[in-house]
């Protein structure tokens, strides 16, 4: 007779036709429970599911490497009141589950807008030396190499020698050694970005997605501001002028940095900003809230929106 491995919120169940054959109940602790929803939303195999899964079916894609898969296996109900848990247990786990999630996702967002504040430490840093390195290096040659490379043959190709000659290396080798360590930010930022915000990364690529993230202070109040503040994000200056001045109000922040934006039109700019801050706006509160991947029908109505905008 087959066997069908079921996982409850209290438990993991082989049963048959019959009904519960075997049982590894869960502790009744909050916390424990808590410890294996979590685990369960990674992906990972409990080892309570371990012990009891041979020769079973199961429906559950996660189990496919202990048990036999089936889209669909029979139905027994099981309730928890049966083996003595109650449902304030499982709010209790649940609400352990969510402060966790939530304390991971403000921290990976806190991480975000670190990592690109030092992006910004670093090139006004690394900007002010390579302008120190060209004055100076210029009291030896007219022909000065861009940026990098100046570094790189003052380090490893000028055949000059002396304290002056070991000082401007040192000063190359500082610029390089700035240059580097931004590279490695930037490869964290994108990693973590892919991670914490996938569909704000498709729709504004993962450098300006963080940028985005650094100007609200974190992706979470972005998910919370409505579109219009979006579109305005880092035109903070121009706003207050705005409100405080009479000029212009602001058709763009750090949006104008995306392609769509800043190759459009003058005259065009500012509702295509608004369509790219709706469809952002959307996307952070999927990646905060849902964590359903929506990114690729927001990518095609913002198309769609757009040549709306170009025919009129």
């Amino acid at each position: 007779m087959a066997k069908y491995l079921k996982t409850k919120w209290f438990g993991v169940f082989l049963f048959d036709e019959k009904g519960v054959k075997e049982k590894k109940l869960f502790p009744k602790d909050a916390q424990e429970i808590a410890n294996r929803l979590m685990a369960i939303q990674k992906g990972e195999i409990l080892e309570e599911e371990k012990e009891i899964a041979k020769d079973a079916y199961t429906d559950e894609i996660r189990l496919k490497s202990i048990a036999y898969y089936k889209e669909k296996i029979p139905y027994l109900e099981i309730k928890a009141e049966t083996y003595g848990y109650k449902e304030d247990l499982l709010k209790e786990a649940s609400n352990i589950v969510a402060i966790e999630k939530m304390k991971k996702e403000m921290k990976g967002g806190r991480r975000i807008v670190q990592a690109i504040d030092a992006i910004d430490d670093i090139n006004k840093t690394s900007n002010i030396i390579l302008e120190r390195l060209k004055e100076w290096y210029e009291y030896f040659s007219l022909e000065i190499p861009e940026g990098k490379k100046l570094a790189e043959y003052i380090i490893h190709e000028w055949k000059e020698e002396g304290d002056e000659i070991n000082a401007l290396k040192s000063l190359a080798n500082l610029f390089l050694a700035s240059y580097e360590t931004k590279e490695v930010l930037e490869k964290y930022v994108k990693k973590e970005m892919k991670n914490i915000a996938p569909n704000l990364s498709k729709i504004l690529g993962e450098t300006l997605g963080a940028r985005l993230i650094a100007c609200a202070k974190g992706l979470k109040r972005l998910a919370m501001m409505p579109a219009g503040t979006v579109q305005v994000l880092g035109a903070e200056r121009a706003l207050f002028r705005h409100i405080k001045e009479g000029t212009l109000p602001p058709k763009h922040g750090i949006l104008f940095q995306h392609e769509l934006v800043n190759k459009a039109p003058k005259e065009m700019r500012g509702k295509i900003a608004r369509s790219l801050a709706a469809k952002v706006a959307i996307a952070a509160k999927a990646d905060v809230f849902t964590k359903h991947d929506i990114a690729e029908e927001l990518k095609k109505e913002l198309g769609e929106r757009i040549k709306e905008i170009k025919r009129k």
